[in-house]
Formats: C-alpha cells, structure tokens, sequence
C-alpha cells in the first residue's frame, strides 16, 4: 500500500510551528544576553544556529517528528517505513537543507510536482514525510 503523503501546505505548517518555537527560544536568549557586547552577539547568533540544528536532528532522529510535525499530524520515515536514526537526520536536516536552499529554496518547492513529495533534502537523506 502506497503511503499518504504529506502535503507541501501540512508541511509548511508544521515548519511555521517549529520556527515559532525557536524563535521563542531565541528571545528568551535575547533576554538573557541582551547587555552583551558585539562578541556576544556573534556568539548569541551561533548558539541560536546549533539549538535550531540540535533541535531538528534530535526530533527527527528520535521519533520522526517536530513538535510541529506531531501537531499537523505528520512525521518523516525512511523510505523502507522505517525510523530515521540520528545519521539520517542530521544528512537531511543539515546537509539536505543547506542544499535544498541553495537555488533560490527550489529544493523545498520540488515537493509540489514530486510524486512522493519529496524535497531535495528528502531525496538526499532517503526520507518521505507521511500523514499519521
């Protein structure tokens, strides 16, 4: 039985979930180092960066979703059904992404005339994104 894929819009969402998460984050971050130095902001900036990929690359790696994937009802699996590991996660949420980016985000808009749906950093990693 063919799996049901999830939408580019469910996706989106689900994206728009996680980024407002992160950016709650990052501004409790703010908070905590708003009096620092222009260093500080430079090593705020970079710590801000690795929560986003440590979060990403936790969450897939671990159960396959976001917490906005698990609230759109979505997850990514492997292409065999199986549970991305930690490897996997981070081919597709850090090389995969960065690649998908890189002309003019085509590797993320791939998923509207796909037939799995899939993005370039699925494609990559060997990932499908499912409805559950």
């Amino acid at each position: 039985m063919e799996p049901n894929y999830a939408s580019v819009g469910r996706r989106f969402l689900a994206a728009l979930v996680d980024g407002l998460i992160l950016a709650a984050v990052n501004a409790v971050l703010v908070l905590l180092f708003a009096k620092s130095s222009t260093a500080g902001q430079t090593g705020r900036s970079l710590l801000s960066a690795l929560i986003g990929l440590a979060y990403y690359v936790y969450f897939i790696g671990s159960r396959g979703q976001t917490p906005g994937k698990m609230a759109l009802g979505i997850k990514v699996v492997k292409t065999d059904g199986s549970q991305p590991n930690y490897v996997t996660a981070f081919l597709r949420e850090v090389v995969g992404k960065i690649l998908s980016s890189v002309v003019f985000l085509l590797g993320y808009l791939w998923a509207i005339w796909d037939a799995k749906k899939q993005t370039w950093h699925d494609k990559i990693a060997g990932t499908l994104v499912i409805k559950v």
